[in-house]
């Protein structure tokens, strides 16, 4: 079960991100399959928002949130917790989506003190058109001991007049401990998709009393996704000659094209928890179509948690799972 800080949020309500949802990975057309390699139902590997969320410390630049009346509404912005706490050199995904009748009419505009956007030297602003951002990758200085501050701020600007609709802003703080354990709540057996894994960090720090970890941000990310369970021999013989697929690898790409996720980062709450939703999945109709018998289908997609630049706290694989039926979708993840 949930706690109060995980009830789920989806990210995207309707098929849109995690998520995003996010723009797929390049590429993921690119199979030889490209006809029915678009996505089925958008997927999604992100963070949850909390819903009852500790109020951060007090920002000691800026107000953390600040609109007008008849600003675009906020429908999805990470990170949630806008007092992060974070290591020196990390990595950090910014991901904004407001709704508005006019979208085309703003820009979102994130700009640092402290900090640069893209890569390790980039630039310190970073202007999308529109009111969705997709991620937007931002990288805490190094060498970093919590000063000088570093803050972001994202502006939901009016472009006709330039005015300001909506300001929102994120003070960071360095970590002075850092996680070594992430355990999953959930059981690895298959659930419906959508899915919903819960996770405790830690260890515990004795003789400090929890939480140990809260406002710490932690970076996901993926390798490449695969299917795990079809091979040559399950592929009808005509089309597995006539397209060339003579290794699992590629019956992937075939079938799949390229995705290697959506990734995010996530905040650990009060109770020293994350959640992350798992959703929407690839259009399968072609593979399932060319099989040899009907079979349950897994699309196996690596997954790495990290606390630290290059550190991985944990490591698994979220499945996909088309049943045999061809309609029924599932999920399981260890």
């Amino acid at each position: 079960m949930l706690s109060r800080a995980t009830t789920v949020r989806e990210q995207e309500q309707s098929p849109a991100p995690p998520m995003r949802r996010p723009v797929p990975a390049a590429g993921l057309h690119a199979g030889g399959n490209r006809a029915v390699s678009a996505l089925f139902a958008r997927l999604e590997d992100a963070p949850v928002a909390e819903a009852a969320p500790v109020a951060p410390a007090p920002a000691p630049v800026a107000t953390s949130e600040q609109s007008v009346a008849d600003a675009p509404a906020a429908a999805y912005i990470v990170p949630f917790d806008r007092a992060p706490l974070s290591a020196p050199g990390e990595r950090i995904i910014f991901r904004a989506r407001f709704t508005d009748p006019a979208p085309a009419d703003y820009q979102l505009e994130y700009s640092t003190t402290g900090g640069v956007f893209t890569t390790v030297a980039g630039p310190t602003t970073v202007t999308v058109p529109g009111l969705d951002s997709g991620n937007v990758d931002f990288f805490l200085p190094t060498p970093w001991l919590g000063a000088p501050p570093v803050q972001v701020v994202l502006r939901v600007r009016k472009i006709a007049d330039n005015s300001v609709s909506a300001t929102h802003t994120w003070n960071f703080g360095l970590k002075t401990r850092v996680p070594t354990t992430i355990t999953q709540q959930e059981g690895t057996g298959e659930i419906s998709l959508p899915g919903v894994y819960t996770y405790d960090i830690g260890p515990a720090i004795v003789p400090l009393m929890p939480p140990f970890y809260e406002h710490q941000t932690i970076l996901e990310r993926f390798a490449n996704w695969r299917l795990g369970n079809v091979a040559p021999a399950d592929i009808a013989p005509a089309y597995r000659t006539a397209h060339g697929l003579t290794t699992a690898d590629a019956v992937s790409r075939h079938f799949l094209g390229t995705y290697a996720g959506n990734n995010g980062t996530f905040t650990v709450n009060a109770d020293d928890r994350i959640a992350d939703r798992h959703g929407g999945h690839p259009d399968l109709r072609n593979l399932v179509a060319n099989l040899v018998a009907p079979k349950d289908v897994e699309v196996e997609l690596p997954q790495t948690y990290e606390a630290q630049p290059g550190v991985a706290l944990g490591n698994y694989t979220v499945t996909r799972i088309l049943k045999a039926d061809g309609t029924t979708w599932k999920v399981k993840k260890g």
